[in-house]
């Protein structure tokens, strides 16, 4: 799947690390743009940092070297602008504003500009949830097919708060009404045993929150938090009659190529894409968004109000379930994770909209949180660097300690011990070196060397103009990485292998199936000898007449083939959403 919400089962960049080290070159893993417009190239503007309340602490260098990270971050990464917000318990808030809010007409980013932050709302629809449990309006230990019997629910025991802290085994990004052979949704494990993030449940949170209040999701939220928390200006839906008020996003030019999401790639303005969707609708400003994370470093101490009893705020933030996809040591809560920075747990969400991505760090024992958000999509990236940044530099002046040396920009980008890939490969119609240079991987052919992006620990993507159309997927041995697959193709490394024939009952599946919208987006379907494969995300596993992940045995996501037509299949339904093959 090239696009969801979150990447279907977390495929995307491990952008988790990054924390260490001094500022990298722009250019060491920068692809080159052809001929990029000149709007594209139009230097940042220089940017503005305003100071909204104070408190007893002179933040002012921690916020000049937050300013300098968050300009190099947007300069190494290619991206057109970013918003931002720090605020601690003691009343301090400020915000900057940097690069462009639209990148054609020349517009700065400004403290008015709305930005879109994604996932980050889902917070708001867990506090909704647990003011109407404080009210006993709702039960977390309720059967949810009670709360909401008009949905398909799956025959597993699945309650609130399973839904709340995404332990229900429900898909991703599945239509509420999937079409599937029977009409339900499904539970890939038995409900509150693992992890796995569902856009899905939280819309039916949405529904459940409509039904116990007779109110549309949204007027609920805003009447029980938003209002509670004089953030009555927040948008709770992103719609087509306030969108003047919101920056531009952007998204990469190319989305039909692997290599289209590398550092510096291309970016075009995206379209407008209304959202009304209890997982991610809401638009705010840096201001907003300083106060309200303000208000969820004091829920983690425990202070409710206005909103919450003390012992449901505490509920509110306290983890449950290891979420390692939001980082090393992640755990979720309800609607927040819980990560340690520096070892010191904060506060932690990321959103990801069709060209908006945002994140925000909160350090309640510390008493310090910040937000950032950028107007653009590229990949898997969030800044989360930079929120975890803040919170460091504002920790280090209310320590009395140096300040923190900034972090790499590029260091999410950067393959890991790369040298385990380096080699000369080669294939039926030619080869390619992978080559370590000043510590980065990079691709050599044809007289041209190029970029390599890590796309999980056994996948890189390329912008090399002969091989950016696939990924590179390592196949290993006890003795490392023998060989690349890219497509159907097998480069063996320091030599050619034998290129596996694929098996005749996998070719009527193969090919490129594709959904127009966006959010479901596409799938490339390889036959590499005896096993299917799903680009980007591995090897698919038969399990009666559907298709699982491999690394996802109990069936998360599943996938099925029909409607054949002239000996091959002419449609992909991916977790109840339907995909038709392409043609051309």
């Amino acid at each position: 799947m090239r696009v969801t919400r979150r990447g279907w089962m977390a495929a995307g960049l491990g952008l988790t690390g990054g924390l260490a080290g001094g500022l990298a070159s722009p250019t060491s893993l920068a692809r080159a743009a052809p001929d990029p417009a000149p709007a594209a190239n139009r230097p940042l503007p220089p940017p503005r940092l305003e100071i909204l309340s104070k408190s007893g602490h002179d933040y002012t260098s921690a916020l000049h070297s937050l300013s300098a990270y968050a300009q190099a971050e947007l300069a190494a990464l290619g991206l057109p602008g970013m918003t931002l917000s720090v605020t601690d318990l003691d009343g301090f808030a400020a915000t900057l504003s940097l690069g462009w809010a639209d990148r054609e007409r020349a517009i700065p980013v400004r403290p008015h500009h709305r930005f879109q932050i994604g996932s980050i709302s889902k917070s708001f629809i867990a506090l909704t949830v647990l003011s109407l449990v404080d009210e006993g309006r709702l039960s977390l230990d309720s059967p949810a097919a009670a709360l909401l019997p008009d949905a398909p629910w799956p025959d597993a025991p699945i309650t609130l708060a399973h839904l709340l802290s995404h332990v229900a085994g429900l898909a991703d990004d599945a239509p509420i009404f999937p079409r599937t052979p029977d009409g339900r949704l499904w539970s890939g494990f038995a409900p509150g045993s693992s992890f796995s993030y569902s856009n899905t449940g939280y819309r039916l949170l949405g529904a459940m929150i409509a039904r116990a209040t007779d109110l549309p999701f949204q007027a609920a939220v805003a009447a029980r938090v938003r209002d509670k928390l004089g953030l009555q200006t927040i948008a709770g839906v992103i719609d087509e009659a306030r969108r003047a008020e919101f920056a531009v996003g952007y998204w990469p030019a190319d989305q039909s190529d692997d290599g289209g999401e590398l550092p510096r790639s291309p970016l075009e303005m995206a379209y407008w894409t209304p959202e009304d969707n209890a997982a991610g609708s809401v638009g705010a400003t840096s201001g907003e968004m300083a106060f309200y994370i303000r208000a969820l470093a004091r829920f983690a101490r425990g202070e409710g109000a206005p909103v919450l009893s003390n012992a449901l705020a505490r509920r509110f933030t306290t983890p449950v379930i290891a979420a390692g996809e939001f980082g090393p040591g992640a755990r979720y809560a309800m609607g927040v994770a819980v990560i340690p920075v520096d070892g010191e747990d904060c506060l932690h969400h990321t959103g990801g909209m069709m060209s908006f991505s945002s994140s925000f760090h909160a350090d309640a024992k510390e008493g310090v949180a910040a937000f950032a958000s950028v107007n653009a999509r590229l990949g898997a990236y969030r800044p989360r660097v930079t929120t975890a940044y803040a919170v460091r530099l504002i920790r280090a002046v209310r320590r009395g300690q140096a300040l923190p040396p900034p972090p790499d920009p590029l260091a999410p980008f950067r393959v890991k011990a790369p040298q385990a890939w380096a080699g000369r490969y080669v294939g039926p119609s030619g080869e390619f070196h992978l080559v370590v240079r000043g510590g980065d991987l990079r691709l050599a052919a044809d007289g041209v060397e190029a970029a390599t992006l890590p796309v999980g620990a056994d996948r890189i993507t390329t912008d090399h103009p002969r091989l950016i159309r696939h990924g590179l997927d390592a196949v290993r041995d006890n003795a490392g990485i023998v060989g690349l697959w890219w497509g159907e193709t097998l480069y063996g490394r320091d030599g050619p292998r034998p290129q596996p024939v694929p098996a005749a009952g996998l070719i009527p599946l193969r090919g490129v199936y594709l959904n127009r919208d966006p959010w479901v987006g596409g799938a490339e379907i390889f036959a590499r000898g005896e096993s299917l494969v799903l680009a980007g995300l591995g090897e698919l596993i038969a399990h009666g007449d559907e298709w699982r992940l491999k690394q996802d045995p109990g069936g998360v996501e599943r996938a099925r083939f029909d409607a054949p037509l002239n000996g091959v299949m002419t449609r992909l339904n991916v977790s109840g959403a339907d995909l038709i093959r392409l043609s051309v």
